[in-house]
């Protein structure tokens, strides 16, 4: 690493090398500068402590952020725009990854206000039904992310399956909703 410098500045010096040499070197440049870059999955990391790097929450954090997530399937399940006001923070988008039937698998980004005032709009006439189970929590103090498996019905009638991922912030000791995605699956059993 400390020879690149070195050798930019000959590359610069047109009376050193040819450009032929100069062509050469920064290939190999080039190269080893991804060689290097991939070094980290390669080779094991330091011994570092694990509490930088956070945990499966429990105890009152789990607690308090399931609650979130509880009361994200209430919003769904009643089209309540007061609890996605409460616990949302505007103006996020979610990703929904789609696995087609023939296989293939499409991913939208989707406006999350946009969304939700056109389908989770009370007016509108379709159930809901959105259950989630066996939540997976790992939080670092005032981040966290949740992925957990979840069915949905449409009137009454299994729609979907799939995993939900949401990412949490805490502040001013209250953990809202600043990212999620899931995705949909119709092939489940």
């Amino acid at each position: 690493m400390l020879l690149k410098p070195f050798i930019l500045i000959i590359i610069m010096n047109k009376t050193l090398i040819t450009m032929t040499h100069k062509a050469l070197l920064l290939g190999f440049l080039l190269n080893s500068s991804f060689f290097f870059s991939q070094a980290i999955s390669e080779h094991p990391v330091e011994a570092y402590s694990k509490a930088p790097f956070g945990a499966y929450a429990s105890g009152e954090t789990e607690k308090e952020i399931l609650r979130v997530i509880d009361q994200f399937m209430i919003a769904v399940n009643t089209k309540d725009q007061r609890i996605f006001d409460k616990i949302l923070y505007p103006d996020i988008n979610r990703i929904v990854t789609n696995f087609e039937e023939n296989g293939s698998t499409t991913t939208v980004i989707i406006d999350n206000d946009v969304s939700i005032s056109k389908r989770m709009n009370p007016k509108n006439p379709n159930a809901h039904r959105e259950r989630y189970w066996d939540a997976k929590i790992i939080t670092d103090g005032a981040i966290a992310s949740v992925w957990a498996p979840y069915d949905f019905y449409l009137n009454g009638v299994f729609s979907h399956c799939g995993v939900d991922l949401f990412y949490l912030v805490k502040n001013k000791d209250t953990w809202k909703i600043a990212h999620f995605g899931y995705t949909r699956n119709k092939k489940c059993l």
